[in-house]
């Protein structure tokens, strides 16, 4: 399992836009309005790498309103 925050700057005026395109990608499990540089982060899962790529290249980023993406992979640590 992949995990990741998608951290996004998002147009004037669509944030609502963006909110509601989020809610319809399954893998999408949580997001916050955020204060700062970017404006939402959203936390997702996929099953491998090549469908991460799918899931910002294709998904995310075609939002209309979504102006920027940033990717962070979340890293399991053993401790």
């Amino acid at each position: 399992m992949v995990r990741v925050y998608i951290l996004m700057k998002i147009e004037p005026n669509q944030l609502m836009n963006v909110i509601n395109g989020l809610q319809r990608i399954k893998s999408v499990k949580h997001f916050d309005v955020v204060t700062g540089p970017y404006d939402i982060i959203a936390t997702a899962e996929v099953s491998h790498e090549t469908v991460l790529s799918k899931l910002v290249s294709e998904k995310v980023s075609e939002i209309e309103g979504v102006k920027e993406t940033l990717t962070c992979h979340i890293l399991t640590l053993e401790v």
